[in-house]
């Protein structure tokens, strides 16, 4: 038994031995790729907008119409999926995408492109494309350019707190398109943070309120929050939040009232004559707001502050 047993472990082993060292080793290696992987990012309020692609080089070839044929769906870049994310439900283009991520592929035309945002976002290329996993497609007119790109690229232009532009672009040749944040996404966003820390300082409430009254947006549940900063503390700028907000909100009463509670309470300032001077030219009662501009003026030595408020007295008159 014992003879047998090691004439079965020399076997294999001699079996072993035979086999091919090739047999062990992985079949293909991982190269550099040609393609450099390029990612784009921005964030727009709040909202993350992202590219991933594999960026391609003319190298003296003919682009359009040749190495990319119109007519035919195109992965704008190379190798994987070009990757486009929204961490928000935006716009393009003004029609709605969910967040999330997608695979980016068009169909290029010698002027017209067809831009596809793909509910796969992890195919090879537009390789495995399939229409009926289409999340959005979107319809854009090209651009020529004076500029050459060797290397095609996504850059991102003309931001504004709700939107940008972004193009594709490669040799002379630009494919834009827009993204715009809806502003109840960035409004749930702040309406949100009112669950924690910034909801114990009037600060927070105050921030909130601005940001209604700068963008004229939700303005009664500003008003709300400029309230919710007077119960918090009163000082000149709640007070002053609160008045404008009552204007705005059609209360000219009630905001006359804050404005004359703001001048009992912090009348020794030079800036809350200078706010109640705001608001009195935003009720269109010029005359109050000329003599408030004056009485600040009085209560103050800086000689550029002067100035801007005489320029306000002079437009007002």
């Amino acid at each position: 038994m014992k003879t047998y047993r090691n004439l079965t472990i020399c076997l294999f082993l001699a079996l072993f031995i035979s086999i091919p060292a090739t047999a062990q080793l992985p079949v293909s290696l991982t190269l550099p790729q040609v393609s450099p992987l390029e990612e784009r990012s921005i964030t727009i309020g709040f909202t993350e907008i992202k590219l991933q692609y594999s960026s391609v080089g003319i190298k003296g070839r003919e682009i359009w119409d040749g190495l990319i044929p119109y007519g035919e769906v195109w992965r704008a870049g190379a190798n994987k999926n070009t990757i486009f994310s929204v961490s928000d439900d935006v716009l393009i283009n003004g029609q709605p995408l969910p967040a999330g991520s997608y695979g980016f592929h068009t169909i290029p035309g010698e002027k017209e492109w067809t831009i596809i945002f793909s509910n796969n976002s992890d195919a090879w290329g537009s390789y495995f494309y399939d229409e009926s996993e289409d999340a959005l497609r979107i319809t854009v007119d090209s651009q020529e350019m004076d500029s050459k790109y060797e290397w095609m690229k996504f850059s991102f232009s003309e931001y504004t707190d709700t939107s940008l532009n972004i193009s594709l672009k490669w040799a002379h040749r630009s494919v834009p398109f827009n993204v715009t944040i809806p502003r109840e996404v960035t409004f749930a966003h702040i309406e949100k943070q009112f669950t924690s820390l910034p909801a114990f300082s009037w600060q927070g409430w105050m921030q909130g309120a601005e940001y209604t009254l700068s963008n004229n947006y939700e303005i009664e549940k500003g008003l709300e929050w400029a309230n919710r900063a007077v119960g918090r503390e009163e000082n000149v700028r709640t007070l002053n939040m609160l008045a404008r907000l009552q204007l705005v909100n059609g209360m000219t009463s009630e905001s006359m009232s804050t404005l004359e509670n703001l001048i009992t309470k912090f009348g020794d300032q030079w800036r809350a004559h200078v706010f109640a001077g705001e608001v009195h030219a935003l009720a269109n009662h010029s005359e109050a707001a000329i003599s408030s501009y004056e009485k600040a003026i009085s209560m103050i030595d800086n000689e550029r502050f002067i100035q801007q408020l005489q320029q306000r007295i002079q437009a007002l008159k």
